[in-house]
């Protein structure tokens, strides 16, 4: 039996490389890397926790720990309900950012963990109690993210076992992990030392995981990734059509705003409404209009604030479509209202909608857009209300 095969069969999805994206093994070395010095990292902190319990301690008490753990527990489910209600949407479009956040959750947890030691009674419980709260919004942050990364990866309906796969490669890493931990662990006992090493590790940890979500090369459009390939276009008339490979190299993990810029300063900032009276308040002004969306310009001063309102229901109309087009409008409208920008605003007006064609070509996915998940859609003001009150 030829080792080589059974090793891939055993650590990747069955077809490999085949079966799955061109950006896979890149993401899955360094996720593999990252999970390697999270372990170290975690064996680290775990020694701290129970020095900071008092294990070895004649006048600890277990009652104390056990109340502790309780109420680190109870903590960790409130958290994990109050962060997946408050960004369980917004999560999947920003699947990047997010699985990064995740593990900077999880590094803070563990420094809070480190210090616990030096801490009073109260103060020591306060700390271990926000890092059980920072576990768990990484839980939910890396679990959401990294589904739609699966989901990105698996090309032949495997998702199941990609994600199975990946779970075999993470232990694999983690025993090993574990036995160099172990070996660390023995040998790195002064706090100096400890701290030190737990500062390189978590740097390099974070590196690692960065380079990871840069390696990935979503082919879906998300606000700044359509913003950057629909800046392009308008700038170049349709010439250049941006690769999601391409894209990516633009893409800002943590700190982008959807602000577009001119001569290097803020121009204009574009959302979708939240509801009505959002986007239609006093002195706004409707710059474009379809039966499915109205983009409209809310202030005549300073940054011009635009705002996209929706209209039909998303479960039935061509959501994806519609959301895609409204964004382009938006930000063709902002390019058209900058100074000197004569050949935009005349290529605008002939082609006020991006070549579903252009776009395919490319290699994006116009079937999955995510672009605001939780953007408000509202009843068209010329539909008959009653009529669809009756439905």
């Amino acid at each position: 039996m030829n080792i080589r095969q059974v090793f891939s069969d055993a650590f990747f999805p069955i077809g490999y490389p085949d079966s799955v994206s061109k950006d896979y093994l890149g993401y899955q070395l360094y996720d593999s890397l990252q999970a390697f010095f999270s372990t170290i990292t975690s064996l680290l902190a775990n020694r701290a926790i129970l020095q900071g319990l008092g294990v070895g301690d004649a006048d600890s008490s277990a009652t104390y720990a056990l109340l502790l753990t309780i109420l680190k527990d109870g903590i960790s489910r409130l958290a994990t309900i109050g962060f997946a209600y408050r960004f369980g949407l917004v999560i999947e479009p920003e699947c990047k950012k997010y699985r990064f956040l995740a593990d900077i959750f999880n590094d803070s947890a563990f420094f809070l963990d480190l210090f616990s030691p030096l801490f009073g009674s109260w103060t020591k419980v306060a700390a271990l109690v926000v890092a059980e709260a920072l576990r768990a919004m990484c839980g939910v942050a890396a679990g959401a993210s990294k589904a739609a990364l699966s989901k990105h990866f698996a090309l032949r309906g495997n998702l199941s076992e990609l994600n199975a796969k990946e779970s075999s490669q993470e232990t694999a890493v983690g025993l090993i992990g574990l036995i160099v931990g172990s070996f660390v662990v023995r040998h790195v006992e002064s706090r100096e030392a400890v701290f030190a090493l737990m500062i390189i590790l978590v740097f390099v940890h974070l590196g690692m995981n960065y380079l990871g979500v840069r390696c990935v090369q979503l082919n879906n459009f998300n606000q700044q990734r359509a913003t950057i390939f629909f800046e392009e276009y308008m700038k170049t008339e349709g010439e250049v059509r941006l690769t999601p490979a391409e894209v990516a190299k633009r893409e800002n993990i943590i700190f982008w705003k959807p602000i577009i810029y001119h001569s290097g300063r803020p121009f204009a900032k574009i959302a979708f409404a939240k509801s009505y009276a959002d986007a239609m308040g006093p002195g706004a002004v409707v710059l474009a209009e379809t039966k499915q969306y109205k983009v409209c310009q809310c202030n005549t001063s300073g940054l011009v604030v635009i705002k996209i309102l929706l209209f039909g229901h998303p479960l039935l109309e061509g959501i994806n479509t519609t959301t895609l087009d409204a964004w382009f409008s938006a930000v063709a409208l902002v390019h058209s209202m900058m100074p000197d920008n004569q050949s935009e605003k005349d290529y605008f007006r002939k082609h006020n909608f991006v070549n579903p064609s252009h776009l395919a070509r490319a290699g994006w996915v116009q079937g999955d857009v995510s672009l605001d998940t939780s953007a408000a859609w509202m009843l068209h003001p010329s539909e008959d209300v009653d009529g669809k009150k009756d439905l």
